[in-house]
């Protein structure tokens, strides 16, 4: 799968904060609390679209088989290997 410039440049932007948050040695942490900012920004996001109660179920089950398919395709390198920094 391609993924659009403009999309790894958002992505970029993302992991090189994340790079500067977990400078300190807490990466632990802030793969923490990225997760958790993700799920907190993607029910924002939801309820913003006029989610209903009663689609909340199938929006986890979206959101979640998305995270699955980022993690799966970065740890396969698709868009390039995933290496640990050098200490």
């Amino acid at each position: 799968m391609a993924y659009p410039p403009e999309f790894l440049k958002l992505v970029d932007e993302f992991i090189h904060l994340a790079n500067r948050l977990a400078e300190g040695g807490n990466d632990g942490e802030v793969s923490a609390a990225i997760l958790f900012a993700a799920g907190r920004y993607n029910a924002f996001n939801f309820v913003s679209q006029n989610g209903a109660e009663q689609d909340q179920e199938n929006a986890v089950a979206f959101y979640v088989s998305e995270y699955r398919k980022a993690l799966v395709s970065n740890l396969e390198g698709v868009v390039g290997p995933v290496v640990k920094p050098q200490a």
